[in-house]
């Protein structure tokens, strides 16, 4: 009986051990639904800011902004290939109020659209070459989007008909 209990004892303490490697050495991150948790917590983001956010496979960007939009901040989140589990946050900061970032992590086939909105898109279309999408989007309010890199030319639209540019970052 006692060596049972060793036993026991040795193996609770090795997936321990384990565990504490795999997450010091980044290849445990946040599971998917704590995602905007992790980024208010870490970033000091205020519980009464509103969240656009879009979520992957393979990345998430979420925007934060207070109630007038007067302050924001952006999250990306990506989910490494390989061996490890969750995702990683990978870059943040705040975005120009008057344009639309369009932000790609190197390594990763996906891109992020992000804007405060400022210039009121109200559509975006995404031409693949082969037939054009058109997602309505709320001109009052800022937007998240993800898309992968080979997914076409998005084009955005103000609400008066105007062709709106993203900027890379």
């Amino acid at each position: 009986m006692k060596n049972t209990i060793k036993y026991i004892e040795v193996f609770i303490v090795v997936i321990l051990l384990a565990f504490y490697f795999l997450y010091s050495n980044n290849y445990i991150g946040v599971s998917k639904s704590n995602i905007e948790k992790d980024a208010r917590y870490y970033q000091k983001i205020d519980d009464t800011w509103a969240v656009a956010k879009d979520t992957t496979e393979a990345m998430s960007a979420m925007f934060f902004y207070s109630e007038d939009v007067a302050d924001h901040t952006f999250s990306i989140y990506v989910n490494r290939p390989g061996f490890s589990f969750g995702y990683f946050f990978m870059s943040g900061g705040s975005l120009n109020p008057n344009e639309i970032a369009e932000i790609h992590m190197k390594g990763y086939n996906e891109r992020a659209l992000i804007s405060v909105n400022k210039q009121q898109v109200n559509k975006m279309e995404i031409d693949d070459g082969n037939e054009v999408r058109t997602i309505e989007i709320d001109s009052e309010k800022p937007f998240v989007f993800i898309l992968p890199v080979n997914a076409g030319i998005a084009t955005f639209y103000d609400i008066n008909g105007n062709i709106i540019e993203s900027a890379k970052r």
